[in-house]
């Protein structure tokens, strides 16, 4: 199976390789943290959009490889819904979330059909990416409690607002090193290919061949 056709170019870029560092562009830091926030916020909505085309091609990858083959169920817990009166980053925390669950059990089935146990780096974005999509959400509920006191200072809104920031951010690096792991995770979870041995060369057809243009011929060094 040619990874490069399934997942494009970025299988043998750089920054792909299993668990490599990730690297975000910096946004201008002239603008305020407002706009540093939509930065990273733009930054988490493709990071998450690229985790769900890849973990679908995943899928689509195993079921073709191990055709027939039935895996067990996992059961997900009960997927968050959206709060009343969504903004941008309440959609994208429960997205997350419910793709956080997917992922998960994608795992689970890879090491069903592989009889093997995941390398511990995959488990390990799997459980960051985990705390990084907590983090945000509770950046976000103090974000919301703050606006609902009736005097709010600048300096907290301010605060807030970096604060959003950063874990914005934190889970747009950590999304995309679990994209990573998945990749990593099906490498591992393929099975691998058997060489074929080289068919014998008949003495018949050596004698077709006639003798090689080195016979009758002594090199001395």
């Amino acid at each position: 199976m040619d990874l490069e056709v399934i997942y494009g170019n970025n299988v043998n870029s750089g920054t792909y390789h299993c668990m490599s560092p990730t690297l975000i562009p910096t946004p201008m830091t002239q603008g305020g943290p407002v706009l540093q926030l939509y930065f990273y916020l733009d930054k988490c909505y493709e990071q998450w959009k690229s985790l769900e085309k890849e973990r679908k091609k995943t899928e689509i990858v195993l079921s073709k490889t191990f055709l027939g083959k039935r895996t067990p169920a996992v059961p997900n817990s009960s997927l968050p819904k959206t709060p009343p009166n969504p903004t941008r980053v309440d959609h994208l925390i429960v997205a997350q979330m419910r793709e956080q669950a997917r992922v998960s059990s994608l795992f689970v089935k890879m090491e069903y059909l592989s009889k093997l146990s995941l390398s511990a780096n995959i488990y390990s974005a799997l459980s960051k990416h985990n705390m990084a999509i907590y983090v945000t959400s509770a950046r976000r509920k103090e974000e919301i409690l703050h606006m609902s006191q009736s005097q709010r200072e600048h300096f907290t809104e301010d605060r807030d607002t970096m604060m959003l920031m950063t874990a914005l951010k934190d889970l747009a690096a950590a999304t995309r090193k679990l994209r990573t792991a998945v990749l990593c995770a099906l490498q591992m979870t393929l099975p691998k290919p058997v060489p074929k041995p080289e068919p014998p060369i008949c003495e018949e057809e050596q004698d077709e061949r006639g003798p090689a243009p080195s016979d009758g011929y002594s090199y001395r060094l």
